[in-house]
């Protein structure tokens, strides 16, 4: 059985990393995905601008963030964490798995090589984050290219780890120390169709101190989303939410729900958000960079724009 504190913590853990469902084979985690066409850089739109200022709505709740602002509150919230002095035993965790770096890439830049090199080498998140601002211009897909949708759906497609994140409060369990602490992994397209349900994508923990409960055991949450008609680079995510105990993918075991929830203020409300956070608007997510050439393949990407706690979240992931 999992403890009900445990379950609070790995729930309230999850509220960010929720992407979109594509098509895509189900297949083990050291497969290689084969490469598919990719196109293009990141412009200033609707809710990531170069300017200094935050738009906000009529209640006064901020609802876009400037490029200035979110580097930042990512940099602020690295520098004003006070975890790690209440809990010496927790450690920084920031970088969370190593980046595969063997992989026959086809993209080569002196920026992609410095963000390698700065997680792979554990550097601080003031030096990682200088890494991702030099990087995103460069980001091979565009939002605004011809036939973008298509674009950003074939580049999403497939299962992602988690390598680096920017806010220290993100998850508990990422903060463990290693062997305790769990991987963590995103999955679009058919392989999270086949695990969650169709139009849905996972996000999954497993390892770590996640193996108490047995081998190959793994937490999912779950949501509905959708690329924004405007833009295709963001996602409007969606419920149902659905966070379940389970098994890693292929298994074709049932999972257990623990939780479900049919709308963002009542998932919020399980999180134990504030009213205000309850009431903002869903929850977007936008890819900042993202590679399209298969295993070893980058992405950084954050949420722009929702509850007002995790606006400004950032995350590198790197494509099994």
């Amino acid at each position: 059985m999992i403890s009900y504190t445990l379950i609070t913590i790995l729930f309230s853990s999850y509220v960010v990393e929720l992407a979109m469902c594509f098509q895509l084979p189900s297949r083990r985690r050291s497969e290689v995905r084969s490469p598919s066409s990719g196109a293009l850089p990141l412009k200033a739109h609707l809710l990531v601008n170069n300017n200094d200022d935050d738009g906000h709505n009529e209640t006064g709740q901020t609802t876009m963030i400037s490029r200035r602002r979110l580097f930042g509150r990512a940099a602020a919230s690295v520098a004003a964490s006070s975890v790690f002095a209440r809990n010496p035993t927790i450690v920084s965790a920031a970088v969370v798995g190593k980046p595969d770096t063997a992989s026959t890439i086809s993209i080569a830049s002196s920026e992609r090589d410095t963000l390698l090199k700065a997680i792979s080498s554990s550097q601080s998140d003031e030096d990682i984050l200088k890494a991702i601002q030099q990087i995103i211009p460069l980001s091979p897909l565009k939002p605004n290219s011809l036939n973008a949708k298509a674009s950003y759906a074939t580049a999403l497609d497939g299962e992602w780890k988690l390598l680096w994140y920017n806010f220290s409060d993100f998850s508990p369990l990422l903060k463990l120390p290693p062997p305790l602490r769990p991987d963590s992994y995103q999955y679009f397209g058919t392989i999270a169709e086949k695990e969650v349900g169709a139009g849905r994508v996972a996000q999954g923990l497993t390892g770590g101190v996640l193996n108490t409960f047995g081998a190959n055991k793994e937490l999912w949450l779950s949501s509905g989303a959708v690329a924004n008609d405007e833009n295709s680079s963001i996602l409007e995510i969606f419920p149902p939410f659905r966070f379940q105990y389970g098994s890693m993918p292929g298994s074709l075991k049932p999972k257990r729900t623990i939780v479900e929830s049919q709308s963002d203020s009542e998932f919020r409300a399980a999180n134990a958000r504030t009213k205000e956070a309850q009431l903002a608007p869903k929850n977007e997510y936008e890819q900042l960079y993202v590679e399209d050439i298969g295993k070893g393949s980058l992405r950084i990407s954050t949420v722009v724009r929702g509850d007002p706690v995790i606006v400004g979240e950032m995350f590198v992931h790197q494509k099994l």
